[in-house]
Formats: structure tokens, C-alpha cells, sequence
């Protein structure tokens, strides 16, 4: 007697083990239920925020930028946890947040990022300051499966308490931020300058 599939053809079944035959025509099925990880980086004042409050209204699960919001308390209470103060104190909190949303990732569905710890790496990079050795294990441990630039915008590009740098301090951590990333292994998809479901969309057919 004689199977075939796509990847057997002509076997005896009675010279294969039944294990064996189970085996042959096992199915990875595990692709659907994988947990993945997207980033949405880029400078400041790019768009990021606006794309990951659309993908959260989508019902995508959205890990949101932190460092805005420890800018700001930072201000409110007077303390020298600001990057432009205090860079590596400043690094050492938003990088253990990142962590802990890295980590909080929901089981087989796709997670969306607002900026990552490799983010926090291109501010290093920009002030010239070495990583942590730790930090350099996390970067490497802590792996993203896709990673989507927004790259500068100067139509769209505004600055207000928290967000400080001009278009050219804009234009210039974008480099870093793309040193950082590709450094590290990964290759960055550029989304267009478009309107924001336009941008979603591209994001969403690339995954």
C-alpha cells in the first residue's frame, strides 16, 4: 500500500513505525498563535502617538510611550530625572519600563511598541554614552519581529512642555535611531507621510 503527500511521496506505510507516519504528516500550526512583537519608533513629533491610539481603537493591544509622562512628572516635582539633566538616571527608569512592557506582552497575538529600550539606546548614542553591560544583554535578549520608522515630518513637527527639540534636533536623533536599531540586527520599514489610517493600514499589510 502507498501514501503521498506533499512532502512524501510513495512510502510503505507497512515499513514505517506508526509514530513515524504521525509524525510525516504533523502540521505546524503554531505561525496563527504566535506572540509577536511590532516597534513604531522614530523621532519625536513623527506621528507615532496618533498611529497607536488608531491600532488601539482597532482592538490591537498598545504599549504607549512612557518617557513623555516621566518628563513631565520629573518637571511638575522639580527632580533631575530629564534627559537633558540627567541622561543615564533618566535612561536607567524609561529602560525598566520598556522592560516591563516588553515582558507584558499578550500570549499569541501582535503587541504594538511606541518606542522601545533600543529608542533609549539611540539617546545614548546621540550624548556619546556607553550602555550598562546589562542594558547591552537586554538588547540582545529582548528580540522585536518587525520594526516600523516614522521618519521626521516637518508639516507636522510642533513642540510644547515635555517635547523640546526643534526639527534639526529631530532630524538628527533620527539617525541615531536608525544606527540604533540597524546595529542591532533589524531591518527598519520607512512609513510614508500620509494621512493616519493610510498609515495603519500600511503598517497592518505588512505584517
Amino acid at each position: 500500500m502507498w501514501i503521498s503527500s506533499e512532502k512524501v511521496v510513495q512510502i510503505q506505510v507497512d515499513k514505517i513505525e506508526p509514530l513515524e507516519v504521525h509524525l510525516m504528516f504533523y502540521e505546524d500550526i503554531s505561525y496563527p498563535l504566535k506572540t509577536t512583537r511590532i516597534v513604531l519608533t522614530g523621532a519625536p513629533a513623527t506621528g507615532k502617538t496618533t498611529v497607536s491610539q488608531l491600532l488601539e481603537g482597532l482592538g490591537h493591544t498598545v504599549f504607549h510611550e512612557q518617557a513623555r509622562e516621566i518628563i513631565s512628572d520629573s518637571l511638575e516635582n522639580g527632580t533631575d530625572i530629564l534627559p537633558w539633566k540627567n541622561l543615564m538616571g533618566f535612561t536607567q527608569v524609561v529602560w525598566d519600563l520598556r522592560n516591563k512592557q516588553f515582558d507584558s506582552a499578550l500570549l499569541e497575538t501582535k503587541n504594538f511598541y511606541d518606542r522601545t529600550i533600543l529608542d533609549s539606546y539611540a539617546y545614548l548614542l546621540k550624548g556619546n554614552v556607553q550602555p550598562l553591560d546589562n542594558w547591552t544583554k537586554d538588547m540582545e535578549n529582548r528580540r522585536f519581529d518587525k520594526v516600523f520608522l516614522l521618519p521626521v515630518w516637518p508639516e507636522i513637527h510642533a513642540l510644547d512642555s515635555e517635547r523640546m527639540e526643534t526639527l534639526e534636533d529631530c532630524i538628527e536623533v533620527e539617525k541615531f535611531i536608525i544606527q540604533a536599531y540597524e546595529q542591532m540586527g533589524y531591518e527598519l520599514i520607512i512609513v510614508p507621510k500620509i494621512p493616519v489610517k493610510q498609515r495603519v493600514a500600511f503598517i497592518l499589510e505588512r505584517l
